[in-house]
């Protein structure tokens, strides 16, 4: 499942592009997430009173926290997979806090890879797009056993 030193360069290229507006892409991975998959909202307490789109994206809360999402992932991809030391804390709160289901992680991961075709289409060719999902299924495979160390079997 690794990665190759040219589908990381790609995963990295990529993520440049996302770093350059951490807050629009953030708030727009929620947005998406919510909009395709209603349900995950139920994990957010401060989220639940959201009910519109319009609520959605007046919301600055929403804002921070799709910028902490995606600065964590970051930080994650940054490390090309010996990120360990990364992903060890986010497991545990995820895992035994908040309890987010691994099929979760799967549809944040869907979000992120829409919203970067969506607002990268010219720099997120075939090649790009195949690394990271690659490096997104990764992620959800290592936060997976990292979650069964803690006993969630999400």
């Amino acid at each position: 499942m690794g990665l190759s030193d040219q589908e990381w360069q790609q995963v990295l290229t990529i993520w440049g592009k996302v770093e350059s507006d951490i807050p629009g892409h953030g708030h727009a991975v929620l947005m998406r997430l919510f909009q395709d998959h209603p349900e995950t909202m139920d994990r957010f307490e401060k989220f639940k009173n959201l009910k519109t789109h319009d609520q959605m994206k007046g919301s600055e809360d929403m804002k921070k926290h799709g910028v902490t999402v995606l600065t964590q992932l970051g930080k994650i991809l940054k490390h090309k997979g010996n990120h360990d030391a990364e992903l060890k804390p986010l497991a545990q709160t995820h895992a035994t806090k908040h309890r987010v289901p691994v099929k979760y992680l799967e549809f944040i991961c869907e979000a992120i890879m829409k919203v970067i075709a969506e607002k990268h289409s010219a720099d997120f060719g075939a090649n790009s797009q195949a690394a990271m999902k690659k490096a997104l299924e990764l992620f959800r495979h290592d936060m997976a056993s990292k979650y069964k160390e803690f006993g969630f079997q999400g």
